[in-house]
């Protein structure tokens, strides 16, 4: 992740701006990419997630991969204009965060607008997104991709193989980029949700001006 960064910076300091722009798309899109692989078939990619997590994490480096995870859907859901379904604190002492599809209509036996399914995909990868930014792999990203199909399902519109993909890189690539343009705030939300704080207390904390 820190070369990924390194070379997307560089890439734009050093070259012309159209080869560096999209050298810089590159850079950042390469630790998220494994995202965007198979999301058709998230069965596949939740198998291979599980094959990475080798030893278990000590209670202390796990609670904070889960308030990484989740303020990563925090702050993309509620920038994404999306409001608040459910917040609370598991029987394990762990935030979890549910989100409604749209401010205008909370109905979630629906079918989804493009609109919606845009926004949600940013919402449903954003855990796992923010997770590879902090530590280099998504732990949690099962539970995400698997979210993700169930979204692209309840589309209005017919979303094929293609779209798919191309809605999950979209989805990924926008994640990273809102995590990363508001890290100050990224990294107090995740202090926040370990210490559990309230709702309004972490909506303040990403309305707050620098």
């Amino acid at each position: 992740v820190v070369g990924s960064s390194v070379g997307a910076i560089g890439s734009l300091i050093f070259l012309p701006d159209n080869i560096g722009a999209g050298l810089c798309y590159l850079f950042a899109l390469i630790p998220i990419l494994f995202i965007g692989v198979g999301s058709t078939a998230p069965g596949i990619i939740a198998g291979g997630i599980a094959l990475t997590r080798g030893t278990a994490d000590d209670e202390t480096a796990r609670d904070r991969r889960i308030c990484a995870h989740e303020a990563g859907h925090f702050l993309c859901g509620y920038l994404c204009g999306l409001p608040i379904k459910n917040y609370e604190i598991t029987k394990d002492g762990v935030p979890c965060v549910e989100f409604h599809s749209s401010a205008a209509n909370a109905n979630e036996q629906r079918e989804y607008t493009n609109e919606e399914i845009a926004a949600l995909s940013v919402v449903a990868l954003s855990g796992s997104v923010a997770e590879v930014i902090n530590f280099g792999q998504a732990r949690g990203g099962e539970s995400d991709l698997i979210e993700l199909d169930r979204l692209f399902r309840r589309s209005k519109e017919f979303v094929g193989a293609q779209k798919q993909q191309d809605l999950t890189r979209w989805g990924a690539l926008t994640a990273y980029n809102l995590i990363k343009g508001n890290q100050a705030r990224y990294e107090k939300l995740v202090d926040a949700f370990a210490a559990k704080k309230s709702v309004s207390e972490c909506i303040a904390i990403i309305e707050a001006r620098d």
